[in-house]
């Protein structure tokens, strides 16, 4: 496993870094914008939001976050070279987009033209999806490239957002691309989205200030709410053990479409890891020894559970959505970047719960297996979806531009210091 993350972490970075080297002069920013399982690059006979005139700000902060951590990657495995034009190509992708953020008045849209000017109708909010990304993005940068000024504006940006999701005034900014993954905000409606997301960053900043109180209690914070509120321990009877709710409604109970129940089995994964990540940190640093017991005995068997009912054992893949009520896929299609996550919250869980080793361990292969066997591309890249029959769809699981290195290879990375 050791030798083939390492391969797919490497190939793919390189395709991103010889993408921006080649075009950089005219087009300074991270581009993805190709179909992973022919390669073709996108063009002016593709849709207008597949092409270079539309610039995301989630590939962009994603990216900017991968881009750092690829240049400590490349270092730690003996690519000085490699490292120091990923460091080159993150100094000019921060520059490109902390333009774009000027132009912005300090925050950016969901998609851009490359004017700054927000390519859709941008709802306004106290912090969105946007926000998060990117401030985490520009904060690993700034310590990647010990640029303060960087660094400081993440940390404020990223701190708003917090403030953003305690006060019910997060909203989404996702414009949807596929008709079956309704993304739009609903008043009333909260997912545990923000918090999980946010869940990543508030490890980096863990890990940057472990004298810092303030961190510690934030993630205590953030984990408890979504153990308390969005997996069941019993306080719903008509719902299994464990299951793993994705929306509450202002009153705190489940947010029910109709008769469904909804659950993401991949962002249950997805927090999962980065609910791990955070719990790791902590576990070396002496603190919240009360939240690492507790985390510890309940996250491994919410990992199983939610991954029995999401996986499609038959095709090789995690199904985008599960009705908890009537125990069937509420949407069958099996995104790429779940199979990752997965495999980093599995080996977590195997490391921090022994005695639960082998059950994770099991499922964690099987996830490894299905996207290296299903999904992955020699380009190291994974097909964006596949149907619950394992064939290959142009379905778009949230943007068209290829994952920047953030869901495979950040995930995959943490499970490779694992392994």
């Amino acid at each position: 496993m050791k030798t083939t993350i390492q391969s797919i972490i490497l190939t793919s970075i390189r395709r991103i870094l010889e993408r921006f080297e080649r075009n950089a002069p005219d087009y300074p920013f991270i581009d993805t914008k190709f179909d992973i399982v022919s390669g073709r690059d996108y063009d002016e006979k593709d849709e207008p939001f597949r092409q270079r005139g539309c610039i995301y700000s989630w590939i962009q902060g994603r990216g900017l976050e991968s881009l750092a951590k690829h240049v400590e990657y490349a270092e730690a495995h003996g690519e000085p070279e490699l490292a120091k034009r990923l460091a080159e190509m993150l100094r000019s992708v921060a520059a490109s987009m902390e333009k774009l953020r000027k132009d912005n008045d300090g925050r950016l849209p969901f998609a851009m033209r490359l004017d700054g000017s927000s390519f859709f109708q941008q709802p306004p909010s106290q912090g969105n999806f946007s926000d998060l990304f990117y401030s985490k993005g520009l904060f690993a940068a700034g310590r990647i490239l010990q640029n303060e000024k960087y660094i400081q504006a993440g940390r404020n940006l990223f701190e708003q957002v917090l403030e953003a999701i305690r006060n019910r005034e997060f909203r989404t900014d996702q414009q949807s691309f596929d008709p079956k993954n309704q993304v739009a905000y609903t008043p009333g409606k909260f997912p545990q989205g923000p918090r999980m997301i946010a869940l990543g960053g508030i490890a980096d900043f863990l890990d940057a200030y472990p004298q810092e109180t303030a961190w510690q209690d934030v993630a205590e914070v953030f984990i408890q709410y979504i153990v308390q509120h969005h997996i069941n321990q019993g306080d719903y009877p008509e719902l299994q053990k464990y299951d793993f709710i994705e929306s509450l409604d202002s009153n705190e109970r489940p947010w029910r479409d109709g008769s469904v129940i909804f659950s993401d089995p991949g962002h249950a994964r997805e927090f999962t890891g980065l609910a791990g990540k955070c719990l790791w940190i902590l576990l070396r640093q002496g603190k919240k020894a009360d939240l690492v017991e507790e985390a510890t005995y309940l996250l491994p068997k919410v990992f199983c559970h939610v991954f029995d009912y999401g996986f499609n054992r038959k095709a090789g893949g995690i199904s985008k959505g599960f009705d908890l009520v009537s125990r069937t896929p509420a949407n069958s299609d099996m995104p790429w970047w779940s199979l990752p996550e997965t495999v980093r919250a599995g080996l977590e869980m195997a490391a921090l719960c022994p005695q639960m080793r082998q059950e994770i361990l099991l499922r964690t292969g099987a996830a490894f297996q299905a996207f290296t066997q299903g999904f992955l591309q020699p380009n190291g890249f994974g097909c964006q979806t596949r149907s619950a029959k394992g064939d290959i769809i142009n379905v778009i699981p949230a943007v068209s531009d290829a994952d920047p290195g953030y869901h495979t290879n950040l995930s995959l990375m943490d499970a490779e210091q694992l392994l």
